[in-house]
Order: structure tokens, then C-alpha cells, then sequence
């Protein structure tokens, strides 16, 4: 067994090696795989379960085919609790670990698919001492044993083809209930499959799955029930009743819905996330949301964008209830009773770091965000000293550069009051105290906004053009800053007028009226083919650098028709009266104009910039964290191993420590 240990050493260092090459090769090909920190673990496993497996057996002696199929079977059903340890929502594992179920999922997936091969090892050396004397298809039909092993084998492999991603995606609710469904057939096929004296194997799982479920219960229960928080009735702080949360709906620009639960009954930390089921709009279905509110907000917030399934009723329903006349609304009921279970997630505090840098997408604010008003906060509130009696200290996080990137700018209405109020709070605690050495810099990136447009050719939306980056860069690109007049001027205005209840959009321009004289024709004939940079494309796609503006103006005609007639049409029926639509009214927008303290830019972010230069000034680690598509999510953490590889972290060189975390939109 020593050497059996020593070997598997030797092959994980073999393996990390030529793990190394390939990702050498993936970063200068910019191909997107899995986390080299996962891959290793997942091979790791497998070469000890093959290394337990076929430890001092011949596999080549057809008198040895069976010892191997004995011992694989044993090693398979071994690996039973430990699917069942990383699958619940209560993990053991991530109790121990630090880490949330969801941040485990993946590894359970791939413990699954190794106890699959395994299993699959196990019936296929049955199967071959069996093919000597040509006895398969005897055994199969006159053995129980072999049927139920069989039987166990089948379910198992259907468990496994439809676990994969592409497969979930098609419809994740019946995924769940055929996944819990084939699972008890699974247990149910190995109980009667094994021996005696291995049953317990098989009992430890079903106690794990009991004790979760029974963990989760009274979660839910604490969650919703008001009578076991008798101090908060009393003291007002929590919803009459006794169910604990009554939620209201309300849809937003950009396919979204914002469920607001005031005053709950739980507690929770910035990027902790919920299990939300509200079952008279979406019944016997409960989905995961990430918090976007704070504990102090005093209300539960969450921001859901519409897909399908349930999310789509969700907003379905938002839009009726904003469609219902005023003078209907007290007569008809705009909440309704929700229940939650979690929290759940096991965030790493962000205070502990010199600067944090933070990248979210569209909805994957509601991830990020909390942490940064978090920050803020606790700067009001000073850093408290354990045993020093009240005692405050200066802040470990001195600066937090913040990056949301959205399609329009009518999302900005989502956050646009939370952004805000961080850039308020950090001027005025740099005024009150200007010892304190802090900084938060803002950025929203709005990567191709339609109503960016000119109301006509002939007065265009004039931009900066800036320097490029090379072509190969050019994933998520930066680009120009929105002048402030542009900011001022907004780009929605939500008409709620009683009588029409529709939606009117406001198109301004911010081209002086002197624009006609700084366009050549070449820059026309572009904009009408829909390029406004030399080499063809345009300049919201384009990966340009912060801060290298030119005088020389260029055309952005991003989403604008092909020809002026067209135009001319679109111009004509902007400026006509609205037709009335059914289109229910985004209620609760604030403008989508920002202040000046927050930069808007019209483009796409370039990671590499934004993250070297705050790793250039950092006094200490840093942290860099991301939440939004994959392709996001792959983009910053390519740059950030890249830039600590070119820093030297971690190798004797004094470079300050990086810390990443890549939060997705599913799991």
C-alpha cells in the first residue's frame, strides 16, 4: 500500500505537468476550460479509486476476473456517502470547509460519473469471467443478483447522461424530480444487489438524505413561521400573522422583476442566497435568487430576470398587477405570501482585503453589490477591535473598484439609488474624516444601447474616439465615457399617466448643432452600413483604454437601420403620439441618469486594464471577484491568473497575494 500511495503521488505530479502545458496552450489560444484547481481534483480521485481497484491484481489473468469484479463492486458502493455528503443543501462538508452546497455541486457531479465508471469496471469484469464459457446472457436471465445489478448499472447511467449541463438546461424542474426519483431506484436496486455485511454502505446515504431534508425543514420553519420570533412581534419588526412574508412584485426594465419581502424574519450576509417559492404563482417550485439587499435595508430584496418556467410567471404576473387601474388596486391584493428557506452560501468577507475589485453582469449585481454597501458601511461604523471596549480601528479596504456592465441604459434603474448612495457615503466620510484613506471608483458599462442612436443621420451621437487595443484582446472590450451632458439628458422616460398606462421612450441627442460640419461622408456612408470605426466595427464592441481620448470625433450609429429612409421612418414614428399597448408600466424607475461621481461608458470593460492598475497601487492583497455570464466569468479569471503569473504571487517575490472568486448564475 506504501507504493500504492507513492505512485498515485508520482501521477499527480505527472498529471499536474501536463495540466500545466495545456493550460499554457489554452491562455495563448484564449479557449475556455474548466478551473485548473477542479481538474486536478477530479483526476486525483479518479487515479485513487483505479490505484484502490486494481492494487496487486492481474487484470491480464482471466483467473483473477473476478477478484477484480469483487473488489471494484466494494469500491463503488464505498463511494455512496460521499455523493451524499457533497449533494445536501446542510453540507457537512462545506461546514467544515467554508464552503457553500452550491460551490460543491460540481464535485459531486463528477464523483457520480467515477462511481458510474467504477460500477461500469465492476459488471464489465463480471461479464468477461462469465464470457469464457459463454454464460452472459444465462446469468442476466435466469440470476437475480445479476438482474438487480443490472437494474442498478441502467438507472445509474440514465442519472448520468441527464445530469450534464446541456441536458439540465431543457427543463431543470423535471431534472430535479426524475433526479430524486431514479436516485431512490438506484438505492433501492443496490440494497437487494449487495451482500449482508456491505449493507451499511447503503445505509449511511439514506440517513445523509433524511438528515438534510430534515435540516432544511426547519430552516423553512424558522424562516416563515412568526410565532418562533416573539421578541420581533412584539416589538414590530416583523409582518403581522403568522406566515412571516407577504412579498410585492413589480417589473423592471429589461425582462426583470424585483420581489421585495419587507421586514423578514431571518438574517443574512451580502451574497447569501435564498430558495424562493411563492406557490400561487408558481406552484410546488422553489428557485434559488441571491439576496440584493442588505440586513440594515430592512427589507428582502430580489432581482429575477424572466427565462422561462417559473421566472417568466413571475413577471407575468408583475405585469398584470401593474396593468390594473388605481382605483382598482385597494380592492385587489398586490402582495402575496412567499416562503423562503436559506439563507444559504458561504461568502468570503471582503473587508479583509486592500482593494477589492468587483465585476458583475447584468443581474450578477445582485451578487456583488451587497458586498461593496457592505464595505461602506462598515466604514461609517468603524472597524471594531476585539476586547478593546467599543474600541474603532482605521479600515483593512482602502479602495473597491466596482464594474457593472448592462445592455441598456434603462437597467440602470435597477441600482441606479444604490450606487448613488455609496458615491454620497464615501465623499461625505472623506469630507468628515480625511485622515481616512479610502476610495470607491464606479463604472457602468452599457454595451450597445439602441437609444444611443441620433434621432436623425444628419445630427448622429458624436463620440471620443479612443486608442485600440490589438484585435486578439477584443473579448470584452472598453470603450469611450458618456459625457455628462449625455448623463444628464437620460435615456427613458416612463410615461405613467393613468389613461394610456404605456410606455413612451424620450430619444435625445447630444451632437451640437454644428454636428453636420464635423462628419466627412466616409463617416456617413459607414454609419449607414452600421460601422463607425476604420477597421468596420463599432465602437461599443471595440476593446479601447480608460483615459486615452482624442479630439477627433467618430460617428456611433450602433443599431441604426442600413439606409436613410429608414431612418427617416424611424425618426417620424418617434416623434408621433404613442399607439396604446398592453404593455405593462415599469413602475418604481427612477431616472437612469447617474451623478458625475459615477462614470458611464458605452462599451464593454477590459479586464486586464481595470485589474493592473489596481494591483499596481494595492498596499496589500487584493481581491477580485465576478459574477455574470461565463463568458465574463472566464475572461476576468484568465487575466487575473495571468497578471499574478506576471507579478510573480506567491513565489518569493514579496507580490502582494490575489485572491479570485467566480459566482455564476447556475450551479
Amino acid at each position: 500500500m506504501y507504493w500504492a500511495v507513492i505512485g498515485a503521488a508520482i501521477a499527480f505530479a505527472a498529471v499536474a505537468n501536463a495540466l500545466e502545458k495545456v493550460q499554457r496552450w489554452q491562455r495563448s489560444f484564449r479557449i475556455s476550460l474548466p478551473p485548473l484547481g477542479r481538474i486536478i481534483l477530479v483526476i486525483s480521485n479518479l487515479i485513487v479509486v483505479l490505484v484502490f481497484c486494481f492494487y496487486k491484481l492481474d487484470t491480464t489473468d482471466q483467473w483473477s476476473f473476478e477478484d477484480v469484479g469483487y473488489r471494484t463492486g466494494f469500491i463503488a458502493i464505498c463511494q455512496l456517502p460521499l455523493i451524499f455528503l457533497l449533494a445536501g443543501k446542510e453540507n457537512i462538508i462545506g461546514a467544515l470547509t467554508g464552503l457553500g452546497y452550491e460551490r460543491l455541486n460540481w464535485l459531486h457531479r463528477w464523483v457520480a460519473r467515477t462511481l458510474w465508471l467504477t460500477v461500469t469496471i465492476h459488471m464489465g469484469f463480471w461479464f468477461r469471467s462469465w464470457g469464457r464459457y459463454h454464460f452472459i446472457a444465462s446469468k442476466i436471465k435466469q440470476d437475480p443478483i445479476t438482474q438487480r445489478g443490472l437494474a442498478a448499472w441502467a438507472i445509474l447511467t440514465f442519472i448520468v447522461l441527464t445530469s450534464w449541463l446541456p441536458i439540465r438546461r431543457l427543463n431543470y424542474e423535471i431534472f430535479v424530480i426524475t433526479h430524486l426519483v431514479t436516485f431512490s431506484g438506484v438505492i433501492g436496486a443496490v440494497w437487494i444487489h449487495v451482500p449482508e455485511e456491505v449493507k451499511v454502505w447503503v445505509w449511511i446515504p439514506i440517513g445523509l438524505f433524511f438528515f438534510d431534508r430534515l435540516m432544511r425543514a426547519r430552516r423553512v420553519i424558522w424562516a416563515n413561521i412568526t410565532l418562533l420570533h416573539p421578541l420581533r412581534r412584539k416589538n414590530g419588526t416583523i409582518q403581522q400573522g403568522l406566515w412571516a412574508n407577504k412579498a410585492t412584485l413589480t417589473p423592471l426594465p429589461g425582462n426583470i422583476t424585483r420581489i421585495t419581502i419587507p421586514q423578514p424574519a431571518i438574517s443574512w450576509k451580502p451574497g447569501q442566497h435564498v430558495f424562493l417559492a411563492c406557490h400561487s404563482v408558481v406552484p410546488l417550485q422553489a428557485h434559488p435568487f441571491t439576496i440584493a439587499s442588505l440586513l440594515s435595508d430592512g427589507k428582502m430584496e430580489f432581482y429575477i430576470k424572466a427565462e422561462k418556467g417559473g421566472t417568466k410567471r413571475f413577471r407575468d404576473h408583475a405585469s398584470k398587477i401593474a396593468l390594473l387601474p388605481s382605483s382598482e388596486s385597494p380592492q385587489v391584493s398586490t402582495t402575496k405570501h412567499v416562503s423562503i428557506e436559506g439563507p444559504y452560501g458561504c461568502p468570503k468577507p471582503l473587508d479583509q482585503f486592500d482593494s477589492v475589485v468587483l465585476f458583475a453582469g447584468s443581474t450578477g449585481a445582485t451578487f456583488t453589490l451587497p458586498q461593496m454597501r457592505d464595505i461602506v458601511a462598515k466604514w461609517r461604523q468603524g472597524v471594531k477591535l476585539p476586547f478593546s471596549r467599543g474600541k474603532t480601528a482605521r479600515p483593512v479596504t482602502r479602495r473597491i473598484r466596482f464594474v457593472w456592465v448592462v445592455k441598456s441604459r434603462a437597467q440602470l434603474s435597477w441600482f441606479g439609488e444604490q450606487l448613488e448612495q455609496v458615491a454620497r457615503d464615501t465623499r461625505t466620510l472623506r469630507q468628515e474624516t480625511p485622515e481616512l484613506d479610502i476610495d470607491v471608483e464606479i463604472s457602468v458599462y452599457v454595451t450597445c444601447d439602441k437609444e444611443l442612436v441620433a434621432e436623425k443621420q444628419k445630427q448622429p451621437l458624436l463620440f471620443s474616439r479612443q486608442k485600440q487595443l490589438p484585435a486578439p484582446a477584443a473579448r470584452h472590450g472598453e470603450a469611450r465615457e458618456i459625457s455628462p451632458a449625455e448623463k444628464e439628458s437620460g435615456a427613458t422616460a416612463v410615461s405613467t399617466s393613468k389613461e394610456a398606462k404605456e410606455i413612451t421612450t424620450d430619444v435625445r441627442s447630444t451632437a451640437g448643432s454644428d454636428s453636420d460640419d464635423a462628419i466627412t461622408e466616409e463617416e456617413k456612408e459607414k454609419a449607414a452600413s452600421g460601422c463607425c470605426q476604420p477597421d468596420g466595427g463599432c465602437c461599443c464592441r471595440t476593446t479601447v483604454l480608460e483615459g486615452d481620448d482624442s479630439d477627433d470625433p467618430v460617428v456611433c450609429m450602433c443599431g441604426a437601420s442600413s439606409s436613410p429612409s429608414s431612418s427617416a421612418a424611424s425618426t417620424a414614428a418617434s416623434t408621433e403620439k404613442p399607439t396604446p399597448t398592453t404593455t405593462a408600466p415599469l413602475q418604481s424607475t427612477p431616472s437612469s441618469s447617474l451623478s458625475s461621481s459615477i462614470t458611464l461608458r458605452s462599451g464593454r470593460p477590459h479586464p486586464e486594464h481595470i485589474i493592473r492598475k489596481i494591483l499596481e497601487e494595492a498596499q496589500g492583497e487584493t481581491a477580485v471577484v465576478v459574477c455574470g455570464p461565463r463568458g465574463l466569468r472566464d475572461d476576468v479569471r484568465a487575466t487575473t491568473v495571468r497578471l499574478c503569473d506576471e507579478r510573480a504571487v506567491c513565489k518569493g517575490t514579496g507580490a502582494f497575494g490575489v485572491w479570485f472568486v467566480g459566482e455564476g448564475f447556475e450551479y
